[in-house]
């Protein structure tokens, strides 16, 4: 677990707190949803992938691959590891290690 710790403005924080305080939730939990929503589909890898130019040095692009890649661009990452290893079987998450 880690600890984040940066400043807002107080009027962002109290509208903040009131708001927390209107859905009856922690400051936290509010907080580590926005970052759970913001971090998710945002592989650094992937990141990268997707916003690598594609390029051939023999022959150009069809018009299929060219719209397959597209496609590949568009799908959903597929979320975090731990959402995609509760959808594989055991024996193949156990070698993972955090």
């Amino acid at each position: 677990m880690k600890t984040l710790s940066f400043k807002i403005e107080e009027e962002l924080h109290q509208g903040l707190k009131i708001g927390a305080a209107l859905e009856g939730r922690a400051i936290s939990d509010i907080l580590k949803g926005l970052i759970q929503q913001w971090v998710k589909g945002r592989d650094p890898f992937l990141h990268q992938l997707k916003i690598m130019p594609v390029v051939t040095d023999e022959e150009e692009l069809s018009p299929e691959e060219l719209a397959a890649i597209e496609d590949a661009r568009a799908e959903d990452s597929g979320g975090t590891w731990e959402e995609l290893s509760r959808t594989l079987p055991k024996k193949a998450v156990e070698p993972h290690r955090k």
